[in-house]
């Protein structure tokens, strides 16, 4: 017997929706995609380059502020890695999520005393808990990553095609 773990339909949905809404071509470059994300979200987004000791259980972080959005990506981390978490970032974007708790309980000292001193809105990191929120994320990231690659065409050998 399978045993299917997964979220219900609707987050599907709605990340889906959220995806196709952005009215990317089949193919988009990765500026491409952070143009369209950045329309959507109806304010400039940032993304910048964090020392990995900074932020050490984040593999991304999205900081709002009335004015822009920031997106920290651990510097060491290799490029596919940094993309991903830069597409799981455009997720809690584009699906408007409010922020979490996570952040402030894991590193307080970083962000316990800049939140409105800093003119802070909302954060977002990948949280070690996976929750409904971290799942609908992921589905976009997996949706805009999908964007991001390229069509191979389709091979004409018989046995190449067994892996496609």
């Amino acid at each position: 017997m399978a045993v299917r773990f997964g979220k219900p339909a609707g987050n599907r949905a709605t990340s889906k929706a959220v995806v196709a809404d952005l009215g990317l071509g089949e193919h988009v470059a990765f500026e491409e995609l952070l143009a369209a994300v950045t329309q959507k979200h109806g304010k400039p987004i940032e993304l910048r380059d964090i020392d990995s000791a900074v932020i050490p259980s984040v593999t991304g972080l999205w900081i709002e502020k009335e004015n822009k959005s920031i997106i920290l990506l651990p510097s060491g981390d290799n490029r596919l890695h940094r993309t991903h978490a830069a597409c799981h970032e455009f997720g809690h974007i584009l699906l408007r999520h409010q922020g979490c708790g996570g952040v402030e309980t894991t590193m307080p000292s970083v962000f316990q005393h800049i939140g409105s001193r800093r003119g802070i809105r909302r954060m977002l990191a990948r949280s070690l808990d996976w929750n409904d929120t971290e799942r609908a994320a992921e589905q976009v990231a997996y949706l805009l990553s999908l964007t991001l690659l390229p069509k191979d065409p389709e091979s004409t050998n018989p046995f190449e095609r067994t892996f496609l």
